[in-house]
């Protein structure tokens, strides 16, 4: 039986995830946090007992989070270009919510190598991995992609979809443009992506 979280505890969590992964302060102190959040510091103690058990639960909630969410597209009943769509639809959305996420997920794997995968591969991995092959072969077949391996479509999707969050500030100085560019610029990612993936796009 799951166990729901009190009010206090998932204004907690709520509040540390902003903090963390919407805002990007990843050295947050407790006492930071508990002020966000308007209560005392003892409370975090109370239901996390320090701040890394704190980290490490938002950091797995909200990383499940994204990829429920991720893997859910490839459940619905779409064409594979359209799966492919809304799931740039839906990493853009999740991302913009927890600009931050991206850059720890890779800080984690970088620190802590044993950081538990599950929570992010799919079930049933290799059969998904297989389907993903059968998929780029017919739309290689029909004209639609150029060939390329399961392995390498997945990496250039999610390069094309994760660099302009891990390099957010970057491109911004880089390109010497203001959030609102910023987010304009965004706006038009998926469109750009499926050019990119497709050649019927």
């Amino acid at each position: 039986m799951e166990v729901l979280a009190t009010d206090t505890e998932q204004l907690i969590k709520d509040t540390a995830k902003k903090v963390f992964f919407a805002e990007g302060r990843l050295h947050a102190t407790t006492q930071e946090i508990a002020d966000a959040a308007g209560v005392n510091r003892a409370s975090i103690h109370y239901y996390f007992r320090s701040r890394q058990k704190l980290f490490d639960t938002v950091f797995i909630e909200a990383s499940t989070e994204m990829r429920n969410k991720v893997h859910s597209v490839f459940e619905e009943a779409l064409s594979f270009k359209d799966r492919i769509g809304k799931f740039i639809e839906v990493f853009i959305e999740k991302s913009l919510k927890h600009p931050y996420l991206e850059m720890f997920i890779v800080t984690e794997f970088n620190t802590n190598p044993k950081i538990q995968l599950h929570t992010l591969r799919p079930d049933n991995e290799k059969e998904k991995l297989k389907q993903l092959e059968i998929d780029i072969e017919n739309e290689v077949a029909e004209g639609r992609m150029k060939p390329i391996t399961s392995h390498n479509f997945i990496l250039t999707l999610m390069s094309l979809c994760s660099f302009p969050f891990l390099g957010r500030d970057i491109i911004k100085n880089a390109f010497s443009i203001n959030e609102e560019e910023y987010q304009k610029l965004i706006a038009e990612r998926k469109g750009v992506i499926m050019q990119l993936l497709f050649l019927d796009a």
